[in-house]
């Protein structure tokens, strides 16, 4: 469990309110890395949801299969960004690895308590997805920088 005033300092939680602020904080927990640790990796089941509180994380992509790229930088995560949005977004399958590129602090939260919270109260859920689509978003705009300069 982490505190839930925690939780209220990011702006991917800021909107909640305190119940919902303390249900999510029931189902975390901050947790330390130390450097070159994979977070998350490409292809498994997403069984969590993390908030990054210290650190640097690279996202990274192999893609498998024959003429794939081996691990391709797509983006990064920086302190006060989430990852691991596929555990709200079926199939709940990582879409990428996550490394740490220095020693990380973040707060974890269960997958699929959450996915639970989010079934029983509809407005956290609509919040959530809310906030998880802007991230996307977000990584879909740093993609497309990085596909139109590889293309130049």
């Amino acid at each position: 469990m982490v505190s839930p005033e925690l939780l209220r300092r990011y702006p991917f939680f800021v909107s909640l309110n305190d119940d919902q602020l303390k249900a999510i904080a029931m189902i975390a927990e901050e947790k330390t890395y130390p450097k070159d640790t994979i977070l998350i990796k490409e292809n498994t089941t997403a069984t969590r949801l993390a908030l990054l509180l210290e650190g640097d994380v690279d996202l990274i992509f192999s893609g498998g299969g024959e003429g794939a790229i081996t691990n391709a930088l797509v983006g990064s995560i920086a302190p006060g960004e989430v990852y691991g949005v596929s555990s709200l977004i079926e199939p709940y399958k990582f879409i990428s690895s996550a490394r740490a590129t220095v020693p990380v602090k973040v707060i974890e939260v269960d997958g699929m308590a959450l996915r639970a919270l989010m079934e029983l109260d509809q407005k956290l859920g609509y919040t959530m997805m809310r906030n998880i689509a802007a991230a996307v978003l977000e990584r879909l705009k740093y993609t497309q920088v990085e596909l139109a300069a590889a293309r130049a």
